[in-house]
């Protein structure tokens, strides 16, 4: 009898390299049920190819060169359509212009990533924003 091989869980991957704000984002996760890989920028895409990846989330501040891993990612066939948040210091707009330049499906400032880290690992942040346009930082939305 063959054994049907069951589909591999769906999971975030989260592009950090600060271990106190990983440790953060690795708790709500699992509060959610959501399976979570940290990874360094550098390790994105062979991380990506072996897994179902739901949303794929980029501290831009992380080691190494996170905007140029979104790009990498949206170069291959199967992080095009991944949704990528990514977050920055509200005082370093020039991160955050460079991801949306890059392909970054939403770019928050820390401090609103951190408000709504619950709703962003759900996927509520899965969809370009009606307003996020270079140079501004986006309104918090509600829910």
């Amino acid at each position: 009898m063959n054994a049907i091989a069951p589909n591999p869980p769906a999971t975030v991957i989260a592009v950090l390299t600060d271990l106190l704000f990983a440790t953060r984002v690795s708790e709500t996760a699992r509060s959610l049920g959501l399976a979570l890989t940290c990874v360094s920028p550098e390790r994105l895409i062979a991380t990506a190819e072996h897994l179902t990846v739901t949303r794929v989330v980029v501290d831009l501040t992380a080691q190494g060169d996170p905007a140029a891993a979104i790009e990498a990612l949206r170069r291959t066939t199967h992080g095009a359509s991944i949704p990528v948040i990514a977050f920055h210091p509200h005082v370093n707009v020039a991160l955050g212009d460079r991801a949306r330049a890059v392909g970054a499906t939403r770019v928050l400032p820390r401090s609103a990533f951190t408000a709504k880290l619950a709703a962003i690992l759900g996927g509520q942040f899965d969809t370009p924003p009606k307003r996020d346009l270079p140079g501004t930082v986006p309104l918090p939305e509600s829910g």
